[in-house]
């Protein structure tokens, strides 16, 4: 009986339950085929609409189509796209990114790193020196007539509002230029910094990358254009050039200190024919990825490096320079060389005192130079006693390389000057003030004026026989070239009868280096003056009257015209074009041109 009642609810429950399931079933099998209906008819409909709409209005359509989730319980605000994350960055600490065309990046400078512990307390303001240099930029890949194009410079936005400086949108900000921008801000809160990637064309392959600081003091990154080049072009042959900075500090007392120290610069070179640096030209990292040399102390006398550096005192004042000598150029070539201070280089004295030394590097403005074609004018420098000669002097590469020719003049010199000894040693240089021959010089005086007189009589600069200097004198005219080659006989035959033209101004030259056809650039006439001025009158030294046919053969006077033409040669006379206040003055410059006599020491 238990069993029976106990079936008969059991059978119940199941009967309950195919009810429910079978009612399950019938409502799920409307609500399908209703949406399947009702796919079917959009889908036909879509159909449709696309073999009227053609090939555009297709792409158009897919373009509309979008997916709008709907979460319901959760705000908008979390599941839309998360805005763009912000670097913060600290007070010369640069960062470095890589960016898309067309994408922008966006940097916070915090309240509290402005402020520091002012961050908090009412109003305030303080100067904030953003500076960005782009590093990479995209690559030209298509077909150019000309020369070839770069890419278009990244934009740069500083302001007290995130969505002002890196929203993608409107166009307000500064462009970088030659991939470098600086912008001086007045800070009052949180300051943000945005980059933004130009769009490009699709003959521009690969990323920006770009290095960007924030800074309390001045700019990180600077290019400094003001007060012409720092670097200064001092002569070429046709493989290598000499380039040397201007003195590092006018204060003699901080000689010494400065001597002891790193050289202080380091030096991009590029080929002016090469696009590489083309819109990289005012940024450090960007002439650092493209420049054809990088000339740093550290890589300076490794085997077959490109170039030598170090701290000299040769030249004006004899205060500390940077100089900088590139070998295995081309020949008859024009360069670009940008010196550059790097970021963390010893702070030394400067000319200028109100130039500022900065936290980060400063780059320069570039200087121009280029090498010759001919081979028989090699440049010459670092020489033992003759220590101011640092130009291009006549020579034979068949015979000598520039460090045996450097010698050969050297000891050359320094043989001439010891007969001048000889004849010093007749002179009272000891006597009693009174008893000298000047109250205003001495004898030490004197022989720093003949040595310099004549180590630039007897090693004259060089320049090529071909070249369009209207200052400079044919020498050596009769005489073959290295190669066995001469000059054409109908240029031989005009200079037959110029005796000045057709030998050197000493034996020497003509006998032991040998270098064939020349010009000379004659000494400037005030290193004869300074040596009539500085020497007792019994050593009978004497120079030629200006006009005269023995001055126009031996000196000239200065007459720049803002070109690299050197008129006459001074110890330190560089190529590169200075003012008048900024050209390298001689020692003393009392006497007159009328001081000419007769007769001079001039060698022959």
């Amino acid at each position: 009986m238990q069993s029976s009642q106990l079936q008969s609810r059991m059978a119940t429950r199941l009967a309950a339950s195919l009810m429910l399931m079978g009612l399950w079933l019938l409502f799920s099998w409307r609500a399908a085929a209703a949406l399947d209906s009702q796919g079917l008819a959009n889908s036909q409909d879509d159909l449709t609409a696309s073999d009227s709409l053609g090939e555009e209005g297709f792409e158009d359509m897919l373009k509309d189509v979008s997916y709008e989730a709907d979460f319901g319980l959760f705000d908008r605000g979390i599941v839309g796209r998360a805005p763009q994350s912000l670097v913060v960055l600290s007070s010369n600490e640069p960062k470095a990114l890589n960016l898309q065309p067309g994408e922008t990046t966006c940097y916070k400078v915090e309240k509290k790193v402005i402020f520091g512990d002012n961050a908090g307390n009412g109003p305030r303001n303080k100067t904030i020196y953003v500076s960005a240099n782009t590093c990479r930029q995209p690559t030209y890949t298509g077909q150019s007539k000309g020369r070839t194009p770069s890419a278009p410079q990244l934009m740069l936005r500083v302001s007290n509002s995130n969505e002002a400086a890196c929203s993608s949108s409107g166009k307000d900000g500064i462009n970088f230029r030659e991939g470098a921008v600086t912008l001086s801000y007045n800070a009052t809160d949180d300051t943000y910094i945005g980059i933004i990637a130009p769009n490009v064309t699709s003959e521009f392959q690969g990323v920006y990358n770009f290095e960007v600081a924030a800074s309390l003091d001045d700019f990180f990154h600077r290019y400094e254009s003001r007060g012409g080049a720092e670097l200064l072009w001092m002569d070429s042959d046709s493989t290598s050039a000499l380039l040397v900075t201007r003195n590092l500090t006018e204060d003699a007392d901080d000689v010494s200190r400065i001597m002891a120290q790193q050289p202080p610069y380091e030096l991009f070179v590029s080929n002016s024919e090469s696009t590489a640096i083309d819109g990289l030209r005012h940024s450090v990292c960007g002439l650092q990825n493209t420049a054809q040399i990088f000339a740093s102390s550290a890589g300076s006398g490794a085997i077959n490096s490109p170039y030598r550096t170090g701290l000299t005192l040769r030249g004006p004042g004899r205060l500390p320079k940077q100089q900088f000598l590139l070998v295995a150029l081309n020949a008859s070539s024009s360069y670009s060389g940008t010196l550059v201070k790097k970021a963390n280089a010893t702070n030394v004295q400067k000319r200028q005192e109100d130039e500022r030394s900065g936290p980060g590097s400063i780059l320069y403005q570039a200087t121009d130079f280029q090498t010759v074609s001919g081979t028989n004018c090699k440049v010459v420098t670092d020489l033992e006693f003759c220590n101011e000669i640092q130009y291009a002097v006549p020579g034979n590469d068949q015979k000598f390389n520039n460090t045996a020719l450097a010698k050969a003049y050297d000891d050359y010199a320094k043989s001439m000057y010891e007969n001048f000894e000889k004849v010093m040693m007749q002179i009272q240089c000891e006597a009693g003030r009174t008893s000298l021959y000047s109250l205003a010089r001495n004898c030490d005086d004197c022989r720093a004026a003949y040595k310099n007189w004549l180590c630039t009589v007897s090693i004259p600069r060089c320049e090529n026989f071909g070249s369009s200097n209207p200052f400079a004198l044919k020498r050596n005219a009769a005489q073959a070239f290295p190669n066995g080659t001469m000059l054409d006989e109908d240029e031989r035959d005009k200079l037959e009868q110029d005796v000045v033209s057709q030998t050197s101004r000493n034996k020497f030259i003509d006998s032991e280096i040998q270098p064939g056809p020349y010009k000379e650039i004659l000494p400037c006439e005030e290193l004869c003056y300074e040596v009539v001025q500085s020497c007792p009158a019994a050593i009978k030294f004497e120079c030629p009257q200006s006009g005269t046919p023995g001055f126009e053969a031996s000196y000239h006077g200065r007459d720049r015209d803002g070109s690299t033409v050197v008129a006459c040669n001074y110890p330190g006379e560089a190529r590169t074009p200075m003012s008048a206040g900024q050209r390298i003055q001689p020692d003393a410059m009392l006497l007159v041109s009328g001081l000419g006599v007769a007769a001079a020491w001039a060698l022959r």
